[in-house]
């Protein structure tokens, strides 16, 4: 922040945009990834999904901005903060054996 020029003292100094070169890649780490399209100037974070050999390998306590993929049953989680558990959210369609229609005439 710098001094505000005319003295009320509540104004706030913006440091200009600065330029990204073509050769920045963007910085991955293990649940996240940056994206950079100088030509949008445009910066994007996307969340990876998080994948395990089975929901037993998944952390203790889990993230809820992540997802969590279950790779051999082909399953995928969230982490549910209020019950402290993982939650499935999706599942492979090839294992649905009966669909129950239910009373529908």
């Amino acid at each position: 922040m710098s001094e505000c020029k005319s003295g009320c003292g509540e104004c706030v100094h913006v440091e200009p945009f600065r330029t990204i070169t073509k050769t920045y890649q963007g910085v991955a780490n293990a649940a996240t990834e940056t994206l950079v399209d100088n030509k949008a100037r445009t910066i994007e974070v996307k969340l990876k999904p998080q994948q395990y050999q089975s929901k037993y390998a998944f952390p203790n306590r889990g993230d809820p901005s992540i997802i969590y993929i279950d790779v051999k049953d082909n399953f995928s989680y969230r982490w549910d903060e209020t019950t402290g558990q993982y939650v499935c959210i999706g599942t492979d369609y090839r294992q649905i054996k009966i669909i129950n229609g239910g009373s529908a005439k």
